[in-house]
């Protein structure tokens, strides 16, 4: 329809709608201006100078997207991929965003962000947070600046550069020392009240703190003496879970409950503070923090009876240990954690041997000394039974 070369600015009919190419600061676009071909349409074209509209068009498309101003930016993509992700994950991504990013980044241009500045931002993280919320930040900006490449605000995504790359955020975790065997019995023989039975469901199954506070009644089976876990409360959000989850914690699962347990949850049934939870605060509703029972109960209990503090999360763990120790199967310990079968984590992380007493080695000791024995009477007898 025109000669003029490509990048000069021109006008275009694609099916019977007006688009216009051409170079804006040494960038070639086409962009439809969103006009049907008419007569009138037939004139603006002779009128208007195609270069024009399609700098108004691509100023347009900017401040639909946003300004280049990184804050806004970023609180816009925060907001359109939200439906990717539970309510948690979306507020704990919104505070790094505040909180973490926006102290280094605020007031910048997203173009004005290089490969440096994200690495010092994440160099001084490492220091502060653990690895986990590192890798979540790195993981964010790369999303935001994603869409400010995709939508034509900068010319490459700092992120993906060899420099930020070479951050090292490989995990050293700081293993959590378990309660000793001894420590439990102690723990659980002066824990009174639903407390007791709080500490006595997150020692014998290993629960995960979350997933105790969030127990309801109707999560327990009295017939089949079944638990099903289907939710977690963290930071006072409750997570629900069901077979089709794909979160990385898997807060869905049936535990078989242990005798002793049924019994003392029959017990607590008849006292019990609430119909629908398990375990409620003082205004009935239930705990929204576990900060509150480590500060007001588990703390104060510790305390009282001598123990050292190792976190309410190291119940967790000290299951891990007792039952590894004890000789239970690692697939059955995985399976009642809610750990994926053959996952490492699990005797990486979990398992502490620091909870055994010198009573237990020697025990574990003589149990390999009687295999061991076995082992070798039951050889030599097959060599004294054949024939000269």
């Amino acid at each position: 329809m025109s000669n003029r070369i490509k990048g000069d600015g021109v006008f275009k009919i694609r099916k019977n709608v007006i688009y216009v190419h051409g170079s804006v600061n040494g960038k070639f676009h086409r962009k439809s201006t969103g006009k049907k071909l008419t007569p009138a349409t037939k004139q603006w074209m002779k009128k208007a100078n195609p270069l024009d509209v399609l700098s108004k068009l691509l100023d347009t498309d900017r401040n639909e997207v946003t300004t280049n101003n990184f804050e806004k930016f970023g609180y816009m993509i925060l907001e359109v991929t939200s439906s990717r992700r539970q309510q948690a994950s979306q507020n704990e991504l919104e505070g790094l965003f505040k909180n973490r990013v926006l102290p280094s980044f605020k007031g910048l241009k997203i173009e004005d962000i290089k490969p440096l500045d994200i690495v010092n931002l994440l160099e001084r993280q490492k220091k502060e947070v653990c690895n986990d919320r590192v890798k979540r930040i790195k993981n964010l900006l790369n999303i935001i600046f994603d869409y400010a490449y995709d939508n034509e605000l900068i010319e490459r995504n700092p992120v993906q550069t060899r420099s930020v790359k070479a951050v090292d955020l490989s995990y050293n975790p700081k293993k959590t020392e378990a309660y000793s065997t001894e420590e439990i019995r102690v723990i659980l023989k002066n824990a009174k009240g639903w407390f007791k039975i709080f500490l006595e469901l997150s020692f014998k199954l290993g629960l995960r703190t979350g997933e105790c506070m969030a127990l309801k009644w109707s999560d327990i089976n009295f017939e089949t003496e079944k638990l099903s876990l289907q939710r977690s409360i963290t930071r006072g959000v409750i997570t629900e879970q069901n077979e089709n989850s794909t979160s990385n914690k898997n807060h869905f699962r049936t535990i078989q409950l242990l005798p002793d347990l049924v019994k003392l949850l029959k017990i607590y049934y008849e006292v019990r503070p609430s119909n629908e939870w398990l375990f409620i605060n003082k205004d009935g509703r239930y705990y929204r923090e576990s900060k509150t029972i480590v500060d007001y109960h588990l703390k104060p209990l510790l305390k009282s009876i001598g123990v050292k503090y190792k976190t309410l999360y190291a119940t967790r763990r000290s299951y891990a240990s007792v039952m590894s120790f004890g000789g239970e199967n690692l697939e059955d310990i995985q399976k009642i954690m809610g750990h994926s079968k053959g996952s490492k984590i699990t005797e990486k992380h979990y398992i502490d041997p620091r909870i055994l007493k010198l009573e237990h080695d020697k025990l574990n000791a003589q149990k390999q000394q009687e295999i061991f024995n076995m082992m070798v009477e039951v050889e030599d007898k097959v060599s004294q039974s054949k024939p000269a």
